[in-house]
């Protein structure tokens, strides 16, 4: 495994001036000095960090279910919980991680934890004296959508892109990443939408269903799973995956504009900016305004709570693929669990190492742990809004808002 991250650097964590035979209390490896008061090697100080920063301990699962399994180094995969336990007994205390020593500051968090959409406003949505309360509805048949998805998640059709098998787990990541941006269209090739058709913005869908896929299948720890796994993992990510891509590409491209003009790569050939609107006559009897209100708080949200921090971190590409990649096992794993959450963990562990990696020898900085958590921040926020959406969704078949249902009813969740 390649190396650990280790961002600090501080008394109160290190010291760094270790007797060259001293050991490791947590596993037993060659210490590297005192590590939040306890002797330990880079790779314990750097999981106990990483721990705590990002809150994982009230995730762990005991490995063997006692709470009591080995901590060594002979084992490569370790119970976490019991690690971090064994942490805590030795002397390691949270309160003694510095988790803001970056120099960008920290933005105000927005206390809006109400649903998108309660029920009550959908009651009172306007419905047209036909109503479609009750009636049946459209199934739209999008098993060969489906088909040609499978075929790539299962390596039927495309495959692995050879130079791959030399990159790392974060490098892969970001390769894939490149080569779809690759095909994004400069701002002054871009078509300007002011209206959307519902049939043409699933077309869209369509095309970076196909991108997320690619990506997914480039990832040797996605191949791990067996085909069910991998298009329920698919399933449980891809448009979540979209959304965030393009808003963080709309900030690379855009800039300040992103937030001031509402301006958006809703696709690599097309944007949208103030005014745009989405039609939705073919699939619901409800005015087009009234549909469009449901979504407005979320779109709000993406804006201030993902563009705008976007726009102060201005993520480099190995960074985003980081955020990609670490929200995708993510939300795949509390979907799925089973093998996705056990392989999930094992990709976040490499993740981090590859990005401490990274810091040092690209960019040059040893103390990113205060960006690392605003990064994590921005992918939190997108999470929490995709599953607002998703309530609102939720309610809007439950009053039966659309008047088509899909063949595959959760692939378009929101």
């Amino acid at each position: 495994m390649s190396s650990t991250p280790s961002t600090s650097d501080t008394s109160s964590e290190t010291s760094t001036s270790p007797a060259s035979n001293a050991i490791c209390k947590v596993c037993g490896l060659i210490a590297h000095g005192l590590h939040f008061g306890v002797l330990a090697c880079r790779a314990c100080a750097a999981f106990f960090r990483r721990t705590v920063v990002m809150e994982r301990q009230k995730k762990y699962k005991c490995r063997g279910g006692e709470d009591r399994c080995a901590v060594s180094s002979t084992d490569r995969y370790q119970c976490r919980l019991c690690r971090f336990n064994k942490c805590v007994e030795l002397g390691m205390t949270p309160e003694n991680v510095q988790f803001n020593r970056d120099s960008i500051p920290t933005s105000r968090k927005r206390k809006d934890d109400e649903p998108i959409v309660p029920a009550h406003e959908l009651k009172s949505l306007s419905y047209p004296e036909s109503s479609l309360m009750g009636k049946p509805r459209t199934i739209m048949d999008i098993s060969a959508l489906a088909a040609k998805i499978k075929e790539i998640l299962n390596e039927k059709t495309g495959g692995v892109d050879a130079v791959t098998k030399k990159m790392n787990t974060l490098e892969v990541a970001e390769y894939g990443l490149k080569k779809w941006r690759n095909l994004q269209r400069s701002e002054e090739k871009l078509e300007n939408l002011t209206k959307l058709p519902v049939r043409q913005m699933f077309a869209i869908f369509e095309k970076q269903m196909v991108v997320v896929s690619e990506w997914l299948i480039q990832q040797p720890h996605f191949r791990l799973l067996g085909e069910i796994e991998r298009w329920l993992y698919f399933k449980a990510m891809w448009n979540m995956w979209r959304r965030f891509e393009r808003f963080e590409m709309s900030v690379k491209m855009f800039g300040t504009r992103t937030v001031e003009q509402r301006k958006f790569a809703i696709s690599n050939e097309q944007m949208i900016t103030v005014g745009f609107h989405i039609d939705f006559a073919e699939i619901t009897d409800i005015p087009n305004e009234s549909v469009q209100e449901m979504f407005k708080n979320s779109m709000q949200k993406f804006f201030d709570q993902v563009a705008k921090p976007l726009l102060e971190l201005r993520p480099s590409s190995v960074e985003m693929a980081y955020m990609l990649t670490t929200m995708s096992w993510q939300v795949a794993g509390k979907q799925v669990q089973g093998k996705v959450v056990e392989i999930g963990e094992q990709v976040c562990d490499e993740l981090a190492n590859n990005l401490h990696s990274y810091y040092l020898k690209e960019e040059m900085r040893s103390n990113y742990a205060g960006r690392l958590v605003r990064l994590m921040s921005v992918v939190n926020a997108v999470i929490k809004i995709h599953q607002e959406r998703r309530k609102t969704m939720e309610l809007a078949r439950i009053f039966e808002i659309f008047k088509v249902e899909f063949s595959e009813p959760d692939i378009f969740d929101c």
